[in-house]
C-alpha cells in the first residue's frame, strides 16, 4: 500500500510491542490524520454468504472504536488477492464475501483514498 502513496503524505508504519491494539499505520497530510489497521485474507471463501474472518483482535477493535469516539479517523482495510475494502466504522460488523466483491477496490485506489482524505479533504 505504501508504495502507491504520494511522497508528500507523511506515513508511519507503527510497530509497538508495548501497547496492544495499536493500528498498523498512521498517515498525516495538510487536511487530516488517519490511523489504519490492515488485515489480509489469504484465500477468499467460495460462497457469497460466507463471513470473512480476519485476525482483528478485541484490543484492535477497541482501539479503532476509541479513536472514532474521539472524532479521530481510523480505518480498517481488509485485503484479499489484489483488492481490498475500507471499513470506516462498525469494525465489529461481519463482512460477507458478497459484500467484499461489491465494495472491493484495487490497492492503488485504496491508497488514493488515503491520500485524498489526508491531503485534500
Amino acid at each position: 500500500m505504501h508504495g502507491y502513496l504520494p511522497s508528500e503524505l507523511f506515513r508511519w508504519k507503527i510497530h509497538d510491542t508495548y501497547a496492544g491494539g495499536v493500528p498498523d499505520s498512521f498517515y498525516v497530510g495538510p487536511a487530516n490524520a488517519l490511523f489504519v489497521e490492515y488485515k489480509y485474507i489469504k484465500k477468499l471463501p467460495a460462497r457469497a454468504t460466507t463471513k470473512l474472518h480476519t485476525t482483528l483482535s478485541k484490543q484492535q477493535v477497541m482501539w479503532l472504536e476509541k479513536m472514532r469516539s474521539f472524532n479521530f479517523p481510523a480505518w480498517l482495510i481488509i485485503g484479499a488477492e489484489d483488492r481490498c475494502v475500507i471499513v470506516e466504522d462498525n469494525y465489529r460488523s461481519p463482512i460477507l464475501k458478497a459484500d467484499f466483491d461489491i465494495h472491493a477496490v484495487k490497492f492503488k485506489d485504496a491508497a488514493n483514498s488515503i491520500a485524498d482524505f489526508c491531503i485534500y479533504s
